[in-house]
């Protein structure tokens, strides 16, 4: 929803058992539930200022991240007028000018981030529409297949001092209209089914440099708006020819092609919460989502060589303080806990939040970190963002407290899991970290106050987490 190019700016029963089988492009892939969960951040901030970049990037990593998402806007890296002989599949045609990008590309890689690159933004002579904003009128699928050729050899890993990119993700939220055009003809919605041809030239080009890059799905926006934007789940049903319910059906036969299905769960409430349109998608509305996509792999709707995965592209929240009208910072760091297990639960592998730093004022106050001093204005670091970087949920349960967490390096490790007794933090079991760094379990006796936390080492804790409800606030999703 936000951090686009145009702008400024239950546990899953059967975690680790195969949901559906089938294997080459063309056919049924599973859906991946192998129970890691890496995290991702998104942030404009850095764009074109290489002394920022390296500082947020750093931070990135700091809070845990291993993948940073970036957008490669089309438009900036050619001209508005089609050169004469341009030779768009060639990276190395003169027309093309990649090297401010390189330059944010090689920050994240430099602070170990592995790159997510979204690709949209068309140029002037590459859209065939005139609504909307410009670079987001109907993008031409002949013209998106050569440039997406050019990006993915240029970043194919051959070339000196040029970062290898393997996650491909086509546009930013192609079910609004801000970022993506015709969304409708009258009343019927039209955006899938362009985005589903894109989608296909798109995962041809991106698998046709490497066959082991993956295929991201532009993520989509959580709230239908009429006229304005499709409604998510409505968007997924046309672009996937499924039924909705609780056991959707095949309704065509086209088929879409990618490797990640991508969504931004923006929520104006908590970690629980519902969307209050039936399609839309929030937090709390991730496991309808999932059910679609289990059944259109299912269906053969999916064409992907490879298990499928479930990315969250995009998500965050406002916080109070800076924001008056955002989640207070404490409750903040709770939900943010809260989400990744919840996210974890609906088979999301990737979770990626928006933004690393707040603005100096009015909305977007979704950092991890405060705006600060110096000329990166990257400041202290919220609960947020120790939330972020070693998310763990206590819940009670029938005679028992269960619990979730993940450690700070997804790595295998030894935990500590506390209970505040008076002052002091009392152990009350240890566990392994599998290989994900993720780690669950339960602690016996009935209790429903207090504080638990999680430890590895001797001074590296989660935030202590509360054994009442989490409360669930109205917010709105851009704060004030």
């Amino acid at each position: 929803m936000r951090g686009s190019v145009l702008p400024a700016a239950a546990v899953i029963a059967g975690l680790f058992a195969a949901v559906f089988s089938g294997s080459g492009r063309g056919a049924s892939s599973p859906l991946l539930f192998s129970g890691p969960l890496q995290t991702a951040i998104v942030e404009p901030l850095g764009v074109g200022r290489p002394e920022v970049s390296a500082v947020v990037t750093q931070r990135a990593r700091e809070s845990g991240a291993t993948v940073f998402r970036l957008g490669l806007v089309w438009r900036t890296v050619v001209g508005q007028t089609r050169p004469a002989d341009f030779d768009a599949a060639n990276p190395d045609d003169p027309a093309y000018s990649w090297e401010a990008f390189d330059r944010e590309l090689q920050a994240a890689v430099n602070a170990g981030l592995t790159p997510l690159v979204y690709i949209a933004g068309a140029p002037d002579w590459a859209e065939r529409g005139t609504v909307g904003a410009v670079g987001a009128r109907a993008p031409d699928p002949a013209e998106l297949a050569l440039f997406t050729r050019a990006a993915a050899s240029r970043y194919d890993g051959t070339r000196a001092g040029v970062p290898r990119v393997r996650f491909w993700q086509l546009w930013n939220e192609p079910n609004d209209f801000l970022y993506f055009n015709p969304q409708f003809e009258g009343t019927r919605p039209v955006s899938p089914q362009i985005y589903r041809e894109l989608l296909r030239v798109f995962a041809d080009a991106v698998h046709g440099v490497h066959g082991d890059n993956l295929v991201v799905t532009g993520g989509m926006t959580p709230f239908g708006r009429p006229d304005r934007a499709v409604a998510p789940l409505v968007f997924m049903r046309e672009l996937l020819c499924m039924s909705g319910g609780t056991r959707p059906r095949p309704t065509c036969a086209d088929h879409a092609s990618f490797d990640v299905w991508a969504h931004n769960p923006y929520t104006e409430g908590g970690p629980r919460h519902h969307a209050r349109d039936a399609d839309n998608v929030s937090l709390g509305d991730l496991p309808t989502m999932r059910t679609l996509l289990q059944a259109a792999i299912s269906a053969g709707h999916v064409d992907s060589n490879q298990p499928v995965r479930f990315w969250v592209t995009e998500f965050s929240w406002d916080s109070k303080p800076p924001d008056s009208l955002g989640v207070p910072a404490a409750l903040e760091g709770q939900w943010v806990a809260e989400a990744m297990y919840r996210m974890w639960q609906s088979g999301v592998s990737l979770v990626t939040w928006f933004t690393i730093a707040d603005r100096d004022s009015g909305p977007l106050q979704s950092g991890l970190y405060y705006w600060g001093a110096g000329a990166s204005r990257v400041g202290n670091p919220k609960p947020a963002q120790r939330a972020f970087r070693f998310p763990f949920v206590a819940l009670p349960a029938t005679k028992s407290v269960a619990f979730w967490g993940r450690t700070p390096t997804s790595g295998a490790t030894t935990v500590f899991v506390e209970r505040k007794v008076g002052s002091q933090w009392v152990v009350q079991t240890t566990v392994t970290a599998n290989r994900f760094g993720i780690f669950r379990g339960r602690v016996r006796g009935r209790r429903t106050t207090g504080f638990f936390r999680a430890r590895v080492g001797a001074a590296d804790v989660s935030l202590p987490f509360p054994l009442r409800p989490t409360p669930d606030l109205n917010v709105p999703v851009f704060g004030g």
